[in-house]
């Protein structure tokens, strides 16, 4: 069995990285594509994915219903009027009490492509993989509670950044960078009148940014137990979901080559807890990534296996020839001792 301590180690003997493009941005034109219009386009529910029609009802409805409701908290925060989060936590508790649906929703995650409007589709994605991570940490129902609620909202400072600034395409000037990073201590302000009740909500808002070592992190450069796990998991989740999606000022990266760049960052960035739970319940190459086998066939990971992380369960894209697979072939690569996974492959790089 591989540890994935030792892949840590071994990943982290490489250079330290400093993963960039962690701005999650928006515009105030248009709503993200809509789950069921996903479920429909990529075929959800047939063999080779473990969401029946019911699940994808269910996960589609709960989908729909974050997406319209951090849309109408994004109105009211831009107006500068008072908003509640009941809705929220309700729909975070409606997961929560479901563990199964995290899955779920995680699996839908990669077919969930951004449009122009897609500082929510972020936001939402970043709440599914951190409901992952706090599941894989053994989080008891309350706390994933408090997580995911914390996720829902931890970028909701940047509701009050303008359009002009986040769906730049041009390099931001050094005054426009000096305004997204405050977005930390906007969401904070934003979130105050709960804390009372919710007295992470702040704390995850305000230290989302903030990094391990203390040397890369903003606004305050704390470190360590410093910051809260709550918002360590928020900081990993966050550069990682920002770093696999295209934005304005940049082409996204693989999930493979992603996950590379966590390890490698070792404890200068994120926690090595945190970096192993979200190993274990992700895999080194994560649902919908590509990679190419020692058979130089190229298949889509469907499955991971978090005893075996280089074996996942994969579906068969393209023949050793470059050709389109005529017939639907997913294989458990702990089940073929003879077959391993030679390469991860850039979907861009693939006639999709």
């Amino acid at each position: 069995m591989v540890r994935y301590s030792e892949i840590i180690r071994n990943h982290g003997e490489e250079r330290d990285a400093s993963p960039s493009g962690e701005t999650a941005t928006h515009t105030t034109s248009q709503d993200p594509v809509r789950f069921s219009s996903i479920a429909t386009k990529e075929g959800l529910g047939e063999k080779g994915s473990s969401l029946s029609p019911r699940d994808i009802e269910l996960a589609g409805s709960i989908h729909s219903q974050l997406v319209d409701h951090l849309t109408e908290v994004r109105k009211q925060v831009w107006n500068e009027m008072a908003f509640d989060i009941g809705t929220g936590i309700g729909l975070v508790e409606s997961v929560v009490k479901a563990p199964p649906l995290i899955e779920k929703l995680y699996q839908a995650t990669i077919y969930f492509y951004y449009s122009e409007n897609y500082i929510i589709a972020h936001m939402i994605n970043a709440l599914i993989y951190a409901l992952k991570i706090g599941a894989g940490l053994q989080y008891a129902e309350d706390k994933l509670l408090e997580l995911g609620t914390s996720a829902l909202y931890y970028d909701i400072g940047l509701f009050r950044i303008p359009a002009s600034i986040t769906c730049k395409e041009e390099k931001l000037t050094e005054p426009e960078i000096a305004l997204v990073r405050k977005h930390p201590e906007i969401g904070r302000h934003l979130l105050t009148p709960f804390s009372e009740e919710n007295p992470w909500l702040t704390r995850v808002a305000f230290e989302h940014h903030e990094r391990e070592s203390g040397t890369h992190g903003y606004p305050l450069g704390i470190k360590g137990s410093e910051i809260c796990e709550y918002a360590k998991i928020m900081g990993l989740v966050d550069t990682y979901e920002a770093m696999i999606h295209n934005r304005p000022h940049r082409k996204a990266l693989s999930q493979h080559i992603s996950v590379r760049e966590m390890i490698k960052s070792k404890n200068l960035l994120f926690s090595p807890r945190i970096i192993k739970a979200f190993l274990e319940e992700m895999g080194l190459y994560p649902i919908g990534s590509f990679v190419r086998l020692n058979n130089k066939e190229i298949y889509e990971v469907v499955g991971t296996n978090k005893e075996h992380p280089m074996k996942p369960v994969v579906r068969l894209k393209f023949n050793s020839r470059g050709n389109p697979a005529e017939e639907e072939n997913i294989i458990d690569l702990t089940e073929h001792p003879i077959l391993y996974v030679k390469e991860a492959v850039d979907r861009d790089d693939l006639s999709l």
